[in-house]
């Protein structure tokens, strides 16, 4: 960028050959929405330097290449620039007060690049909200760069007359206009048309002498087939540092994924323990994080009942692997937890160890429709709600079913709740994950019969509460409580049924071989099986997208996997495990 001193330069002219130049992007460059635009060089450029940060913040990643630029937003431009730090101490105009550009444009007032927008009056105002046209943005320039020579041609047809056609006649001269119509012979100048976001891009890059820079194409990402034969997985993981997949089929049965290929056997098959109705059966599985020193692994499921007057229970067990790395010790197994099921839906089931070291375990409300007994809301009861536990001590001695520690931070500790318990709220928290680039928890929390919702929090927010049964995602589904929503966590992402049925939570990819997609969390939906995306920045939710038209749908749905490598995986109830990969 050029230093306000050069504005001195009175007759400073930029007549330098541009070359498009390959640059250090990433897929698809900095900007989704401008690829392919024949601009989209020079606003690469321009963002390289600094000049542009995008239209949306605080993600930031659109340009809204095709959107007229406001004079306000021009004074930022240049701004920026020219590096302009002095204000001179003035308010210069009369209808910028308060104005997000403010400064910017008591800036370029006193770098006179500016003069205000209403000459006849003193040029008392700068009119910010105004968009610039061409001609304009020609005077600006010309001020900015000192250009004094217009030329001997009159270059286009279109401006005899205009009071800005000396500053027109100037920038063509000097190379940084073409004219408005290429295809007609750039006859024309358009002085009157607004002056669009991607053209500034090109007159402040052709102004400054930066070549273009031209990304890579975008990612093409696509889904391949890994192997196919599973019996209803509904899960996938990895040990720390290793490079197998281990996946949990509802039936009872842990396979493993090595290479590509699914091993023979079982890594552990406790299918005679396993109840397999509706939305029971094997459910989950963690590796301690020292699985690699200890050899313990937690897999969580719903047990069969002993008789006929008997209820289910969610339980959490700890095993061991054997001296055969691929084969589990089934008589190893210790119960760490129970929890009495008086259903056979709404389960929850999902177990993992957040980055604290604490095993996190989600319980759906324990179903009957409408959370009957009102699960939701009782902090006395561990249905309906994420609990955080210690695996590593055992606070029970005495109690052959609580072989565990309550992490002295849990937010009942001390207090009316059950001290297991993290957040509640939850209505079935079928999956759910933590990135730990940004450690934020994202649930996928399956709906009552209207809305799906995506809860997005900080894993060490304890005490959250995300409003189930008084809420169904933003809408209130227990009027008889009066809708109030003191205290509640509210889903970053919701839809309605008509899209979807049962809402899978994913993971957010954090993969090196499509670089444009990392931040990106991935989930879908059971009963529509197309892959959904967001990107969830500063508490905002951009980059929402469906993949559909590019990937097909997938099946049902019943969870995703990341490898060690950081790959992204999807399970379908069909049997198959499939890789989301970039296109060759």
């Amino acid at each position: 960028m050029r230093t306000l001193s050069v504005l001195a330069v009175a007759a400073f002219l930029v007549a330098a050959t541009v070359v498009a130049a390959l640059a250090e992007l990433p897929p698809g460059g900095t900007f989704t929405d401008d690829n392919g635009s024949v601009h989209e060089g020079h606003i690469e450029a321009i963002a390289a330097e600094g000049i542009t940060r995008g239209c949306n913040p605080p993600f930031n990643d659109r340009y809204c290449p095709a959107s007229s630029v406001t004079r306000g937003q021009m004074a930022a431009f240049l701004v920026r620039t020219f590096g302009l730090s002095d204000d001179g101490g003035t308010d210069f105009f009369i209808d910028d007060d308060t104005n997000l550009f403010e400064a910017d444009i008591n800036k370029l007032a006193a770098a006179g690049i500016t003069k205000g927008c209403n000459p006849k009056e003193g040029n008392t105002k700068f009119c910010p909200n105004d968009y610039v046209t061409r001609g304009q943005m020609a005077a600006f320039l010309v001020r900015a760069y000192g250009f004094t020579d217009s030329g001997d041609g009159d270059f286009f047809i279109d401006d005899d007359g205009s009071v800005f056609e000396p500053s027109i006649d100037r920038l063509a001269v000097a190379g940084i206009t073409k004219g408005c119509n290429p295809a007609e012979g750039n006859t024309k100048f358009c002085p009157y048309s607004f002056v669009r976001r991607d053209e500034m891009a090109t007159f402040l890059g052709r102004a400054e002498g930066l070549a273009p820079m031209v990304p890579p194409p975008p990612s093409q990402p696509r889904i391949e087939t890994v192997v196919t034969g599973l019996n209803f997985p509904v899960f996938a993981t990895s040990p720390p540092g290793d490079d197998r997949l281990f996946v949990v089929e509802k039936s009872g049965y842990i396979r493993i994924v090595e290479n590509d290929a699914l091993a023979s056997g079982a890594f552990l098959d406790i299918s005679t323990l396993v109840s397999t109705g509706y939305e029971q059966g094997l459910l989950g599985m963690a590796f301690h994080p020292d699985y690699a020193s200890n050899g313990l692994f937690y897999v969580s499921y719903t047990d069969k009942k002993e008789n006929s007057n008997d209820l289910w229970d969610s339980r959490v067990v700890e095993y061991k692997v054997s001296g055969d790395p691929d084969r589990a010790d089934a008589a190893s197994a210790r119960s760490i937890l129970e929890v009495e099921q008086f259903a056979s839906n709404h389960n929850g089931g999902m177990i993992m160890f957040g980055p604290d070291g604490y095993l996190l375990f989600g319980l759906g409300d324990g179903g009957g429709g409408g959370d009957p007994r009102e699960h939701g809301q009782d902090r006395n009861t561990l249905l309906g709600s994420m609990l955080r536990i210690d695996v590593d001590g055992d606070d029970f001695p005495g109690d052959s079913t609580r072989n565990y520690a309550i992490p002295p931070d849990n937010p009942y500790v001390g207090t009316a709740g059950a001290d297991e318990i993290w957040a509640v709220g939850l209505r079935n928290p079928w999956r759910f994950s933590v990135d730990e680039t940004t450690g934020l928890l994202y649930i996928g929390d399956v709906g009552q019969n209207k809305w799906e919702e995506i809860d997005v929090a900080p894993i060490d927010a304890a005490g959250l509460n995300y409003g189930w049964d008084w809420f169904e995602g933003n809408h209130c589904y227990e009027t008889a409580d009066g809708c109030n929503s003191a205290g509640l966590t509210f889903p970053a992402v919701e839809y309605p049924r008509s899209q979807g049925c049962s809402v899978t939570g994913g993971y957010v990819y954090r993969g090196t071989e499509m670089a444009d997609l990392n931040g990106h969390y991935f989930y879908a939906d059971f009963c529509r099986g197309e892959l959904l995306s967001f990107k969830y920045v500063d508490g905002l939710v951009g980059a929402q997208r469906n993949w559909a038209s590019q990937l097909g749908t997938l099946g049902a749905v019943t969870s995703f996997a990341v490898d060690d490598a950081d790959r992204l995986y999807v399970l379908n109830s069909s049997g198959s495990l499939m890789r989301l990969a970039p296109t060759p």
